[in-house]
């Protein structure tokens, strides 16, 4: 049904680090195999085409396509000259798909894409085994923020008496990572900005409440691109509490204690983000 097209090369890993970008494209494997859905992988069997990535590669693939039949992304750069292109010419594919919503109204208003060619589509989520046997209050997890921040969330807990363990971006192998997030309570997230999040929605997975300290705008290319964002751009009151400033923390963190375990972040993957779910809304944009 969907040709599949991507390059290994595009992602980096080791010692069992998984990549984002390769994980969209393996949760997708895994969604299609789900699903019994038929599709091949780099080469012209099936009447649509998905190209995951564009670069050099992804765009010389393009060429020898008929364009009406692609979907594109989310893995494009809009600062390069193969996201510019995309970007120009809307005719030259059926849709381009991005992470989440703040990254496609950023397409719409700021690169001019018209909006009947940008889609959100995130990848599913696999649904790790949620056996808790907690041997931490919390797990925190750090992305892309400033060290004093981190200082501040670590001096806070250790005032709660609260044990703790740090897992920064890419230091960590996923066998690693889902372990942990089944021997602790609650994770409280210090991330930067997610397009999708992937990290955060497998935490949820495995049923463990975030406490997000959130964050508002985009801006890693400077003023004039600025964009509003957020850390958690999947997200409901079933996953945890959110705050924003830290001055509210104390307040937020204890209504967010107290109500550890009618929290649910486990059941809004499954209702937003399973595998299923994330394909039908795949072949939906695809298709139609």
């Amino acid at each position: 049904m969907i040709n599949l097209w991507y390059d290994e090369s595009y992602w980096a890993h080791r010692n069992g680090i998984v990549s984002g970008p390769e994980k969209v494209v393996k949760n997708l494997i895994k969604s299609l195999d789900q699903e019994s859905v038929p599709y091949a992988v780099n080469c012209d069997r099936y009447e649509y085409n998905f190209l995951l990535q564009y670069n050099a590669l992804g765009h010389s693939k393009h060429e020898n396509l008929e364009h009406e039949s692609c979907v594109i992304g989310p893995q494009y750069w809009g600062w390069d000259a193969y996201g510019k292109f995309l970007f120009e010419n809307p005719q030259y594919y059926k849709q381009l798909v991005t992470p989440s919503d703040w990254v496609t109204n950023q397409l719409i208003n700021q690169f001019n894409v018209p909006k009947n060619k940008v889609s959100s589509w995130p990848v599913g989520i696999e649904l790790f085994d949620a056996e808790k046997e907690v041997k931490k209050d919390c797990l925190i997890y750090y992305k892309r923020r400033d060290e004093q921040e981190l200082k501040l969330v670590i001096d806070f807990l250790e005032s709660r008496e609260l044990s703790y363990e740090i897992f920064g971006y890419g230091n960590y192998s996923q066998d690693q990572f889902i372990d942990t997030c089944n021997k602790v309570k609650f994770c409280f997230l210090l991330n930067g900005t997610e397009s999708q999040g992937i990290a955060v929605q497998e935490i949820m997975s495995t049923n463990t409440p975030i406490l997000a300290w959130d964050v508002t705008i985009w801006n890693d290319m400077g003023e004039e691109y600025s964009t509003p964002a957020t850390s958690i751009p999947y997200w409901d009151n079933q996953c945890g509490e959110v705050f924003y400033e830290y001055s509210d923390l104390d307040m937020t963190f204890d209504k967010f204690y107290d109500r550890l375990e009618k929290y649910t972040p486990r059941k809004f993957v499954e209702e937003n983000l399973s595998f299923k779910k994330s394909l039908e809304l795949l072949l939906n944009i695809v298709v139609n």
